[in-house]
């Protein structure tokens, strides 16, 4: 499942107890879907956030469920932080519509580089690739 070109990294084994900057790359997205509604195709961007820090990739104008970001956040992690919000929208002019969303646990050891999917109302509603680094 991995890119090509892309090795997996090796996280801290307790990435939890990880204080130092985090950097989290949105590869692509997929099999979300195509439209938003009538003669709407969906506007995909992908939203991270952990502690009081939030990241947005760009909109992907038209794009519809599948797309390519390649766009790399760093975070401040602090000691102790486990949980990073996952949520991917549909931007649109009065308001963004969650598409999925879901929470990564920091603290699993199999959290680290491939891809994490996404619910809404209990349902699978597509898949994030990531890639993680450290510093």
């Amino acid at each position: 499942f991995l890119s090509k070109g892309v090795e997996r990294v090796t996280m801290p084994k307790d990435l939890a107890e990880f204080g130092g900057i985090l950097k989290v790359k949105v590869v692509k997205i997929e099999g979300f879907a195509e439209t938003a509604g009538f003669m709407d195709k969906t506007d995909p961007f992908v939203e991270l956030k952990m502690g009081e820090e939030t990241f947005k990739t760009a909109v992907k104008n038209n794009a519809g469920g599948s797309a390519e970001f390649n766009e790399q956040f760093c975070f401040d992690k602090q000691e102790g932080e486990q949980t990073m919000r996952l949520r991917v929208l549909d931007s649109d002019t009065l308001s963004n519509d969650l598409l999925g969303s879901r929470d990564i646990d920091l603290d699993d050891s199999s959290t680290g580089n491939g891809w994490y999917t996404v619910v809404s109302n209990g349902k699978e509603t597509g898949k994030v690739f990531l890639e993680f680094a450290y510093d």
